[in-house]
């Protein structure tokens, strides 16, 4: 009688059976392309030729729950670290979002990994079904209905070129708008979904060709907000009129923000932004709080911005830069990432920047804001860089950088080499402010198009909502100089769009002028030029009338066509006893 053979296991079949035991039907409405990317929490050294197991953590944010397995990949994303390489495998996601990674230094020097390194991408494991060998097939997320059960599953999706050609038959989708889908899922894949290319307003053509030239030059955008350049060739150097040492406290910090401060400074130390100090100099730490939460870091650098030789590299006036731009149709607005930050510290001045916290001792590797210079410097760099397409091809003005065109060639012609300088110097751009190929864009406090120059709508909305109260002192009753003159500045900053500015504003001027003590003796008190305390009754009706006047007339104010420098200019002038005027008009 013949005895019924064993059965003969397999144990490479068995462990690969066992990674897919925690595989569920999904129950959402459609399966994501990707989970998210891992981090490593904390710096991890690699040994040379080592092959290490490292943890790392997904964002809170993913669809996934404990135990799903998961495909875990290599990360494109340029913020990886070089020189190692990550192992593609299936696990099962642990719990708080944990993923087990393999890594392998295979170098002859030990590599350090800094914290919130990102390593690999990690995508849903899906069932596969109805695949047949003669198809061109590769992983996809397209949802079909199975007409058994009638319930979703997902299938491999076939190759692009056939499923553009079905798109195309049964949709009437043109070939262009299938061209730009894939490219646009490109930018998203490089890290660059916030390059808004949908908001472009050009032809698709155009979208397309900007698409591959944004692809081609991915390195000069920035992945994350502390991932900015380090400008080649350029270095701030800080000039003292007297060197001898000072220290300054660091100002008080709430126990409840140690931490918040502890994770800033650390990011900016990984970064190499700053670094920790000997210095026999410091300046105390500023924590500035940001709209969304976060934390900027300054520093207030006034003792040694008083022993400084200023630097006279000029800023732009921005009249003279919105008057550059008639003849164009086609703007591109861009912003540099952390823009001081993008030029490095001169070594033997580093130590000047040095600054006190509860934590220690930091100074910079890269400028920082708040010293007297570093307009200038930073000005003076990108005029190194842009100085030839200055004010006839683009607007330079400190980290803004505004591209014009009259056509989309010309257009992209000039973004071309835009990007190109930017990456030949190692500058990088802020994605989610980049707003490319637009008809109106806002510069300077402007809203500007082809047919010219108009103010901003919310700036405007912040001096019109004020009232005379904001005006006075804390009694409500006494008129502030200082808030004054913080008024007629941000007044003074639209008067060409006032008729008449400077005779309406005349009462209110008073104000802050004519109070200036005239003493004329030395044994005065007072220094000449001291300004007098207002009184109650030094705020008349007429400064009141003046003050409702200018709020009216700037929402009233109408756009300013751009000058035409082909055609002849009209001057306007005007003369009387209590003074002169002048008026540039020109008539289309």
């Amino acid at each position: 009688m013949a005895s019924r053979p064993e059965h003969q296991s397999d144990p490479g079949v068995e462990q690969f059976l066992w990674m897919f035991t925690n595989v569920e039907r999904w129950r959402g409405s459609e399966v994501p392309d990707k989970i998210g990317t891992v981090k490593i929490t904390q710096a991890v050294i690699l040994l040379p030729r080592h092959e290490h197991l490292v943890w790392g953590r997904l964002p809170a944010s993913v669809p996934m729950s404990p135990g799903s397995t998961v495909v875990v990949e290599p990360t494109n994303s340029k913020a990886m670290s070089r020189g190692v390489l990550v192992g593609r495998l299936v696990t099962p996601l642990w719990g708080d979002r944990w993923v087990p990674m393999t890594v392998v230094n295979p170098s002859d020097k030990a590599v350090t990994l800094k914290r919130n390194c990102k390593l690999a991408d990690v995508f849903p494991c899906l069932a596969i079904k109805d695949l047949t060998a003669s198809q061109s097939l590769h992983v996809a997320s397209e949802k079909k209905t199975d007409e058994d059960n009638k319930e979703p599953v997902f299938v491999i999706q076939q190759s692009h070129t056939e499923k553009q050609v079905h798109d195309i038959v049964q949709h009437d989708i043109s070939p262009s708008a299938c061209l730009t889908g894939q490219q646009e899922k490109s930018l998203s894949d490089l890290g660059l979904s916030d390059v808004d290319i949908d908001a472009c307003q050009v032809s698709k053509d155009c979208k397309s060709r900007l698409t591959q030239l944004i692809i081609v030059y991915q390195d000069i955008f920035s992945k994350h907000p502390l991932d900015c350049g380090e400008v080649k060739g350029y270095t701030h150097r800080i000039h003292l009129t007297d060197d001898r040492p000072f220290r300054l406290p660091y100002r008080k910090v709430p126990p409840a923000h140690y931490q918040k401060l502890r994770q800033v400074l650390t990011d900016m130390e990984e970064k190499g932004i700053i670094r920790k100090s000997s210095s026999e100099y410091a300046s105390p730490l500023v924590m500035v709080w940001k709209k969304d939460g976060g934390l900027r870091i300054c520093t207030d650098f006034r003792w040694l911005n008083a022993r400084t030789l200023k630097d006279a590299h000029p800023l732009p006036h921005q009249s003279d830069c919105l008057a550059a731009l008639g003849g164009n149709c086609l703007f591109s607005k861009m912003d540099l990432t952390s823009g001081f930050f993008n030029i490095p510290m001169h070594e033997d001045d580093k130590k000047y920047t040095a600054f006190t916290t509860p934590l220690g001792l930091h100074e910079y590797n890269r400028m920082p804001q708040g010293l007297c210079n570093s307009p200038a410097s930073f000005m003076g760099m990108m005029i190194g860089i842009f100085g030839d397409m200055n004010f006839t091809k683009l607007l330079c003005y400190l980290d803004d950088v505004l591209v014009f065109a009259s056509s989309e060639d010309e257009a992209l012609s000039r973004l071309r080499i835009v990007f190109q300088r930017l990456q030949e110097n190692n500058l990088k751009l802020a994605p989610k402010k980049c707003h490319l190929l637009r008809e109106e864009v806002r510069f300077l406090g402007h809203d500007i198009n082809g047919e010219g120059v108009a103010v901003d709508p919310a700036k405007v909305e912040v001096i019109t909502k004020m009232t005379v109260q904001d005006l006075m002192e804390d009694d409500e009753c006494t008129p502030s100089i200082r808030r004054i003159r913080s008024f007629l500045g941000m007044v003074f900053y639209y008067q060409h769009f006032i008729p008449n500015c400077s005779s309406i504003v005349k009462p209110l001027f008073g104000l802050n002028a004519g109070q200036k003590r005239r003493g004329r003796s030395a044994r005065d008190k007072k220094p000449l030029g001291a300004y007098c305390k207002l009184t109650p009754a030094d705020w008349s009706a007429e400064c009141e009338t003046a003050f409702d006047r200018l709020k009216t007339m700037l929402l009233e104010c109408v756009g300013l066509a751009h000058p035409n420098f082909d055609e002849p200019f009209i001057l306007s002038v005007d003369a009387s006893l209590d003074g002169l005027g002048a008026v540039l008009s020109q008539v289309p």
